[in-house]
């Protein structure tokens, strides 16, 4: 079974894709958001930079530009919008890239689509929001009929990634369920390359999170496939979710205090650094507490390269404790390894 994570395209999500052992690459499907910001040549030159240094031979990605074809085109050394510019970039280094659409994009946002596949003979991928669709299914059947026509692709060409959104606890989930189900019964009557169920839970905001302690998220993401999966009959989809992340865009602002988000079973522990340490030293007293209580693996560092980083944390031989991207790709590594483990041993994630 495949693992789909939604990631966000910044240096963080980067360094963990790099840094996947074989075994983990081999069962990892990322779709890359291009995060937006006011300066959209900068945006673009940075995704491409960290997508050149670290993404690793031989990884199909799909990257979702979402509505970034309204700002019009990036400039530079390539040509056109961003999904046409990222497709000549990630051509010049001989990295596979599977473009991310959705039914109602512009008309030329669906030929970049178009254009994309015929460059790299990879697909795509589209992307239904569930709690949107229509109950109607020959409605919802029309709608993704023209978008193909559109791209000039065949659904054996086409990755559908049903996405039921941020999942906030039992109640999101058994929303979420019923239009997710109808979704999935519908999808199964076509021949689509893949169909993968997605959420996410992680919250958006750390404020509540109680500080110098432990704090446990469930993984609601997982409680809903695992619903999904259990009513329906056959070979399950495949698992999305956004890592270690809450799925709306960031949000620029302040520098993040000291924080680690360890995927463990149905939970994400999640500490958060105590006032008392200069700078990000918090860091090191956080990793110190998880590498010596009974919630670090038995495998420990040994499990990602992730888990590798916050164990030299826990003994401080590193200078400094890090910063927001390391403490991101450090978390990230970690929860791909695990879920790919999971979803290899035990068919769940």
């Amino acid at each position: 079974m495949a693992y789909v994570p939604i990631l966000k395209g910044k240096r963080g999500e980067f360094r963990a894709l790099g840094e996947m052992a074989p075994a983990v690459q081999a069962d990892v499907h990322p779709v890359l958001e291009v995060v937006n910001d006011q300066l959209l040549r900068d945006v673009m030159e940075t995704f491409r930079e960290h997508a050149w240094n670290q993404l690793p031979p031989g990884l199909d990605v799909a990257v979702d530009c979402s509505d970034l074809w309204r700002t019009g085109p990036v400039g530079g050394v390539w040509s056109g919008h961003p999904m046409n510019w990222l497709s000549e970039a990630f051509g010049a280094w001989l990295l596979p890239l599977i473009p991310v659409f959705r039914p109602h994009d512009p008309l030329g946002a669906l030929a970049e689509t178009r254009d994309v596949h015929r460059a790299h003979h990879r697909g795509a991928t589209l992307r239904l929001l569930v709690l949107e669709l229509s109950s109607d299914a020959s409605a919802i059947s029309r709608t993704c009929r023209d978008a193909l026509r559109a791209v000039k692709l065949v659904p054996e060409q086409v990755d559908l990634l049903l996405d039921a959104g941020y999942l906030s606890g039992d109640a999101a989930v058994a929303e979420a369920l019923p239009a997710m189900l109808h979704a999935l019964n519908w999808a199964q009557s076509v021949p689509w390359r893949n169909i993968v169920v997605a959420s996410g839970a992680f919250p958006r905001s750390l404020a509540r999170m109680v500080r110098g302690r432990l704090n446990r998220v469930h993984r609601w993401d997982a409680s809903l496939w695992h619903k999904v999966a259990r009513s329906t009959e056959g070979k399950p989809p495949h698992f999305g979710d956004y890592g270690v992340s809450h799925p709306a865009m960031p949000m620029g602002g302040r520098g993040s205090i000291p924080n680690l988000r360890y995927t463990n079973g149905e939970v994400w522990d999640v500490y958060v650094a105590s006032r008392r340490h200069p700078g990000n030293d918090g860091f090191f007293a956080i990793c110190r507490e998880l590498v010596c209580s009974d919630r670090w693996p038995a495998h420990g560092e040994t499990v990602s390269w992730g888990d590798e980083q916050i164990a030299r944390c826990a003994r401080r031989e590193r200078p400094k404790g890090g910063g927001p991207s390391e403490w991101r790709a450090w978390a990230t590594s970690h929860h791909l390894a695990v879920i790919t483990q999971a979803l290899r041993s035990m068919g769940s994630p």
